[in-house]
């Protein structure tokens, strides 16, 4: 693979800590709750976070912890290490290009879905087609595909547009996972009341309004098997979180944590080493795998507003960090966005009312929404309104995982929603990077897109961070432990011997 597509971010180091966030759902009834038992049992490995899923369906996830579900329940033809970019097949035997618009997959013969029904190219198929018409935005590193056919049960080969160096990389997304096609509506996603159907390591054993428990898939068939045979995933508060890791009552606390919570943990944990005594819990080492960005919608009125949007990247200017919408540690990344200063604001016409809403990953977005909305007030003379991930919004706050840390993984907020005056350029752009393996071809288009990218200020890149993790002192994280984004996947999640 090119340099201009390989992420040189450095493999994770285990001397940091996380934390996640959640979300909200309605108690499913059908689903499965285990047997009952007349003693209450050992409590199960537990991981909290703040942004609650939303569903169990791939074509229906919307954040990072609807991407760790799917990433667990479900498999993929393809799998990532987000470290060294590394990809290899998941659920495939094998996958590679026959021809130079031709890329096949061989399947196993022994994969069963939790219905029982074992697992064909047909599902594949289904799979791919359903998540390609249901999520558009999710598969656009698919965006190559123009046919799939399916010569026998073992067989999928998918005819491109052109050849595209990043097709691999497409199906290893979370919403290219494979579901049964018979149990599964190829229109409607699958209400969270009917049980998932996928053949991942983990099978869901229950959903209630708290989170939801995970069980080991005893017929899964796949590189990344697990010895954990139940995991708690419960929505949590940073101060609930935080008291849950010192005093033991947690695993995992993933995102969900405040700047202020993270700090005293840290402070702890260099003070019992000071004293000499292990601390119960560490910070897995995430180097700057976030990036937090301000993101035009599309349905807003004042989205084809230049001046508008060419004010609002100026009054963040003094404060931004994050020089382009592609992070530094990414191959081909080019300084596009001006840092510091103070860039004279623009007159603005009277009257200009903006919604601003944030996605709810961690207590950190919610003070960077205050500080933006605060910003664009004082310096701009606007009106900004801090609205719900629910309401109408014309700007959106995101520190979402990329749907794969590839270059053309990161550029996809960007790529995919573009002003009809840049939308051809970015189109001829985007494919002469995926259709060359020649670094001088692949160098060039990828700093154009970055200038434009500034040129439009639809997306206005504001800081490089470093994920939350924290795990306790008998936990590790093993092998392929992340999605292709860094999302946070537990097939990794050990005990320490």
């Amino acid at each position: 693979m090119p340099s201009i597509v390989r992420a040189v971010l450095s493999a994770v180091t285990a001397s940091c800590v996380v934390i996640g966030a959640a979300g909200c759902v309605r108690t499913p009834a059908p689903l499965p709750s285990g047997s009952a038992s007349s003693s209450a049992p050992p409590r199960p490995f537990t991981v909290l976070t703040e942004q609650r899923a939303s569903t169990t369906d791939p074509a229906g996830g919307r954040n990072d912890s609807d991407a760790m579900v799917t990433l667990d329940l479900f498999q993929r033809l393809m799998l990532v290490q987000p470290s060294t970019q590394l990809l290899k097949p998941d659920l495939a035997k094998e996958c590679l290009f026959t021809a130079a618009q031709v890329y096949e997959c061989t399947l196993p013969k022994d994969v069963v879905f939790t219905s029982g029904r074992s697992l064909t190219s047909a599902d594949v198929k289904f799979s791919i087609l359903r998540a390609v018409r249901l999520a558009p935005q999710k598969m656009s590193m698919l965006g190559a595909l123009r046919s799939i056919e399916t010569p026998d049960d073992t067989t999928v080969r998918f005819r491109l547009k052109y050849p595209d160096n990043q097709f691999g990389f497409g199906l290893a997304v979370p919403a290219a996972s494979i579901v049964d096609h018979v149990a599964y509506d190829s229109d409607k996603l699958r209400p969270v009341e009917q049980a998932p159907i996928g053949t991942g390591p983990y099978q869901l054993d229950s959903w209630d309004p708290k989170g939801l428990t995970i069980t080991r898939y005893a017929r899964y068939r796949g590189p990344l098997g697990t010895d954990m045979p139940r995991i708690r995933i419960a929505w949590s508060d940073s101060p609930t979180a935080e008291e849950a890791l010192t005093e033991a009552k947690a695993e995992i606390v993933w995102r969900t944590l405040s700047p202020a919570a993270i700090d005293r943990l840290q402070n702890r944990i260099v003070q019992d080493q000071d004293e000499g005594q292990p601390a119960g819990y560490f910070r897995w080492g995430l180097p700057r795998v976030v990036l937090q960005r301000l993101v035009w919608l599309s349905r807003s009125p004042y989205r084809s507003n230049a001046s508008l949007r060419n004010a609002v990247a100026l009054a963040l200017q003094e404060d931004r960090t994050a020089s382009s919408i592609l992070p530094s540690m990414i191959d081909g990344h080019t300084d596009t966005f001006a840092l510091g200063g103070e860039p004279k604001m623009p007159k603005l016409e009277p009257g200009i009312a903006l919604a601003l809403r944030f996605t709810d990953s961690s207590p950190a977005m919610e003070d960077l929404a205050n500080h933006v909305r605060d910003t664009l007030q004082q310096k701009l003379g606007i009106t900004v309104q801090l609205v719900t991930e629910s309401e109408r919004a014309d700007l959106e706050l995101r520190d979402s995982a990329p749907m794969v840390n590839t270059a053309v993984g990161w550029l996809q907020d960007y790529l995919k929603n573009p002003l009809p005056g840049s939308a051809g350029k970015l189109s001829n752009l985007e494919e002469r990077i995926r259709s060359s393996s020649r670094e001088d071809v692949q160098q060039p288009a990828l700093v154009e897109i970055q200038k434009q990218a500034a040129a439009d200020a639809t997306v206005v890149p504001i800081a490089e961070t470093d994920g939350v993790l924290f795990l306790r002192q008998r936990v590790d994280l093993v092998g392929e432990a992340f999605g292709p984004g860094w999302q946070l996947a537990l097939w990794g999640a050990r005990w320490r011997n």
